[in-house]
């Protein structure tokens, strides 16, 4: 089992952009994540092409994901 951090922003153009934290802290609470996610916003660090990338916060999920494996070949 595998869990990531997804930190959901929405760019200059109204798409969704998604950053992704392999092994992260677990239980982290949503004032904590919410504020480093703005600080990234308020940072406009990240444009593509002129349009802010993560301009707007729209969300943080942890995603878990469960792999079973039904044979391995020698």
């Amino acid at each position: 089992m595998t869990t990531k951090l997804e930190l959901q922003f929405e760019t200059g153009e109204g798409k969704n952009q998604t950053i992704g934290i392999n092994q992260p802290v677990m239980n982290l609470s949503a004032a904590s994540v919410s504020e480093a996610m703005e600080t990234i916003a308020k940072q406009h660090l990240f444009e593509k092409k002129g349009v802010k990338l993560f301009n707007k916060v729209k969300g943080a999920r942890y995603v878990t994901r469960t792999v079973d494996n039904i044979f391995e070949a020698e």
